[in-house]
């Protein structure tokens, strides 16, 4: 009998689908998914016997001491499934995120798990359920939940604000909110693509070389407004990234804690506010202010609206 973690393998290395399982063990698609997709899954033996029984009706194993090894034989019909022969296959198994390992990106009739890997070809030509929003980061797909009133709220005010203040001071900027993508990594691999929830983009920040080929580009400024199930990925992942990736000015914006945290990385720098306190954009030396206590009060007016 197998080990979940060698049913897993088996399962990464021949893509082999969870109907496919399902029908092949007996086993409810929804207990398949969970016992697959979960780490903390601990299925009865007879359904572990069943399982791995259906993976040796998917899998020809002609020496049964090789999966021990990491060694996997497809038997699976190349026209039958429309799917590549692969005659020896080594072990193989792609990690899962560190936040919600293994999770569903909800929506639609079809499941996809959020696997390490994903190259920026792979985004473009990934078909997810309409309305479903993800993000890429280092290939690992991120499911983006349906953000809160709060939420939006700021993400209105603020963007509207800014968008205000550049006007009267006639820079040719834009402020632009999400869905926005913003791709971090251009080399061949895993790649980066998110949606900042606020980030500002100047004439001045298109670049070209000699040939007159544009570059890539990346924001100077990026805010991300915290939703309890966003707070470690914009906190620490996304964090790591904009800061690699070339970004000046990074707001963290923690409604819940009304604080905020301003990250300027070209001056390795890292500053505390509140919502009592005025804030300056780093980018424009200061010149444009982000005023915390209008804010708030903004959200005070509009609280029986909000809802929350």
């Amino acid at each position: 009998m197998y080990t979940l973690e060698e049913m897993r393998k088996m399962r990464d290395a021949f893509i082999i689908t969870y109907s496919e399982i399902a029908k092949a063990s007996g086993v409810s698609i929804s207990s398949v998914q969970k016992i697959f997709g979960s780490d903390d899954a601990k299925p009865r033996h007879s359904t572990m016997a069943k399982l791995s029984q259906a993976f040796d009706t998917l899998l020809e194993l002609p020496e049964p001491e090789n999966h021990k090894k990491g060694i996997y034989y497809n038997k699976i019909n190349n026209k039958n499934n429309n799917r590549e022969e692969n005659n020896l296959v080594a072990d193989k198994n792609p990690g899962y995120n560190l936040y919600g390992a293994g999770k569903i990106v909800a929506g639609g009739d079809v499941p996809l798990f959020s696997r390490t890997g994903y190259t920026y070809e792979d985004y473009l030509t990934l078909e997810l359920p309409e309305g479903k929003r993800i993000e890429i980061i280092d290939g690992v797909i991120y499911d983006m939940t349906t953000p809160s009133p709060t939420h939006q709220a700021i993400l209105m005010y603020l963007s509207n604000y800014i968008t205000n203040e550049l006007r009267k001071r006639q820079r040719k900027c834009l402020v632009f909110m999400s869905p926005f993508d913003v791709r971090l990594d251009f080399s061949d691999g895993p790649t980066t693509v998110v949606q900042p929830d606020i980030l500002i983009k100047c004439s001045k920040d298109n670049r070209v070389d000699k040939d007159g080929n544009e570059q890539p580009w990346v924001p100077r400024f990026v805010v991300e407004i915290l939703s309890p199930s966003t707070r470690s990925k914009d906190t620490l992942i996304k964090t790591r990234k904009y800061k690699e990736s070339g970004v000046v000015e990074y707001w963290i914006i923690d409604d819940h804690h009304k604080q905020v945290t301003k990250y300027n990385f070209d001056k390795d720098s890292i500053s505390m506010f509140n919502y009592e306190d005025k804030i300056g954009l780093d980018i424009f030396d200061g010149d444009i202010v982000v005023d915390m206590k209008e804010l708030q009060a903004h959200l005070d007016y509009f609280a029986d609206i909000i809802g929350e």
